[in-house]
């Protein structure tokens, strides 16, 4: 028994060079892939988190004119929507606006950890013209 498992340590010489290389590469192809994939799926749950701030802020915003005899507030930061229900994330500013034309309010949406993002990206909505849904592009009112 002893005589076997001794000439087993004998034979057993490793991996060579050339497969400990090989699976290298084929870790770091892997990762290649892999991580640009992972970034890109931050930026979305960040950008979904804008989207779903804005929705809320609206929500708030409608409280706060049912409060008010239908007067929308129409300058300040997400923090005056607290007292309507209003909970924002950390790293999302939400702003509030006046409409050019007419009355209601425009809400403007972003993120710190977009900021390197490509453009910047910022979410709009206001009240009237499309239900709170928010957009990519400013509305014309505001």
């Amino acid at each position: 028994m002893t005589r076997r498992l001794r000439m087993c340590v004998r034979d057993d010489r490793g991996f060579t060079l050339v497969e400990l290389i090989t699976v290298m590469v084929i870790l770091s192809v892997l990762a290649g892939i892999a991580i640009p994939l992972f970034l890109n799926q931050r930026s979305t749950g960040f950008e979904t988190q804008v989207k779903s701030d804005l929705h809320n802020a609206a929500i708030a915003e409608e409280a706060y004119a049912l409060h008010h005899d239908g007067a929308y507030l129409t300058s300040g930061t997400a923090d005056d929507l607290v007292p309507e229900g209003f909970r924002g994330t950390d790293g999302v500013a939400i702003a509030l606006s006046a409409p050019t034309s007419g009355t209601g309010y425009c809400l403007t949406g972003s993120a710190d950890a977009l900021a390197g993002k490509p453009g910047n990206p910022q979410f709009f909505t206001d009240q009237g013209t499309d239900g709170g849904t928010p957009q990519k592009v400013r509305p014309a009112n505001c």
